[in-house]
């Protein structure tokens, strides 16, 4: 069989090792073709048909980095149960992942060198988006989004586990990054000295955002604009995926990020940086959208940080991939070599330009508010 994956750059997993870890699920037929599926950053993802031509992901979850998946798989399972009866109600118009169960009924199975592995349902007729094709797309993505987390804000129970600890603590990454510096393991730091320097000259943004300062409440954690599926012909957002980081947090990190990729003009490894610049109109979509979605859940202190909480979510990735570079690609997942190097230059080019425009993206939001979006 041909091989199609490797494991922590040691494991080889073959169709037939994938189609028999799938048939140990309840799935509607037996497993009979398995491809790589999606371009994650950290789990490994596969597309499984069955011979009654149904569809599912099978999905390993990366326990180098999420080092407790069985709290992860609970909040999955909430998550999404919540989100389903909402959906069955009436109350969105958003879909939901939907767990397969193992064939003894559990949310997930364990493998070979500690890996967890689960099946969801196929979701047929969406569009995954690297960057929107327009202003429409960016619209529903953050009115998406948005309603995700208005929806998840009566979630029952105590809160989530937090499936990354200080995920997004901006401070914790930056003391990340210095360290990284001084250590300089691969002694890689001489090569990136302008990036150094830009990020040093950004500290304040570091302390701007902090998730104590603001409510707690139920988010996504990493919104790209990928991570939410678009119908293909109306082009309405249709499902949120990629919940592993659904957790306790900060309701600005979900909006910042999916400004961070969806307001710029490039995908975020861009490696030609002159191409790379924010895009105010798409900003004006992306608040007014997101807005709708949230209803009137947000305080006035996390409407008034929204101008600057995209900037602050793009200097932590640029550290983050900095970081990551510097200590040798252990992190994020790598397709060539200076991957995060150019992602880091890309992130560090794009702050800037959202620094160029920040007194236009104050009038965007002003402007959306006043329009009553919200």
């Amino acid at each position: 069989m041909a091989e199609i994956l490797r494991i922590n750059g040691l494991k080889v997993l073959s169709t037939s090792e994938l189609l028999q870890l799938a048939s140990l699920f309840q799935l509607d037929g037996t497993p009979e073709s398995a491809e790589t599926f999606g371009n994650g950053n950290v789990n490994d993802t596969f597309l499984v048909r069955t011979d009654s031509g149904n569809r599912y992901t099978l999905q390993r979850i990366n326990h180098d980095v999420f080092k407790d998946p069985v709290s992860l798989m609970d909040n999955f399972a909430r998550v999404t149960t919540h989100l389903a009866q909402k959906h069955m109600d009436g109350q969105t118009t958003l879909r939901t992942l939907v767990l397969v169960p193992a064939q003894d009924g559990s949310s997930y199975l364990t493998g070979e060198h500690g890996n967890y592995w689960r099946v969801t349902e196929y979701v047929p007729g969406g569009l995954s988006l690297e960057v929107p094709e327009s202003r429409e797309h960016a619209y529903e993505a953050a009115r998406a989004f948005g309603d995700f987390q208005y929806q998840l804000s009566d979630l029952p129970g105590d809160p989530l586990i937090e499936t990354i600890p200080d995920f997004h603590n901006t401070e914790s990454r930056y003391q990340a990054f210095n360290k990284a510096v001084e250590q300089d393991v691969l002694g890689r730091t001489e090569e990136v000295k302008d990036l150094i320097a830009f990020a040093r000259e950004n500290e304040l943004l570091a302390g701007m955002i902090r998730y104590a300062d603001f409510p707690t409440r139920t988010v996504h954690n990493d919104t790209k604009l990928n991570n939410v599926l678009l119908h293909k012909e109306t082009g309405k957002g249709m499902c949120v995926v990629d919940l592993d980081t659904v957790m306790p947090g900060c309701a600005l990190h979900d909006f910042a990020d999916l400004v961070r990729t969806a307001a710029c003009s490039s995908e975020e490894d861009e490696s030609d940086i002159s191409k790379i610049h924010f895009l105010p109109d798409r900003f004006s979509a992306l608040v007014d959208g997101y807005l709708a979605g949230v209803h009137d859940m947000l305080d006035s202190k996390e409407i008034e940080r929204m101008v600057i909480s995209p900037q602050v979510i793009t200097y932590e990735l640029s550290l983050r991939f900095l970081t990551d570079f510097l200590v040798g690609d252990t992190y994020f997942k790598v397709k060539r070599p200076g991957h995060n190097l150019d992602r880091a230059r890309a992130q560090f080019r794009l702050l800037r330009s959202m620094q160029e425009h920040e007194s236009t993206m104050e009038d965007r939001v002003s402007a959306s508010l006043a329009s009553g979006a919200c």
